[in-house]
């Protein structure tokens, strides 16, 4: 799975839209229903770029622990 900088995640919004671009950024993190969830609340919410940003970040790490936790057994 690709990290995208700031740069990139920014690029992206700019040409897609900030829903679309959010749906496919975090379409290989989330599951469908989750991701749908977090949609919805940034739809009710007028959340800036950068929070989004880390909330794309921090869900890289805990998914990365995750995978590598299950490499091990």
């Amino acid at each position: 799975m690709r990290k995208y900088s700031f740069n990139d995640f920014t690029y992206i919004c700019y040409i897609e839209g900030k829903k679309s671009a959010v749906e496919k950024i975090f379409s290989e993190i989330f599951e469908s229903k989750k991701l749908k969830a977090f949609c919805k609340k940034l739809e009710k919410k007028d959340i800036d770029l950068k929070t989004i940003y880390k909330e794309y970040l921090d869900m890289q790490v805990i998914k990365n622990d995750y995978q590598q936790k299950r490499s091990r057994y």
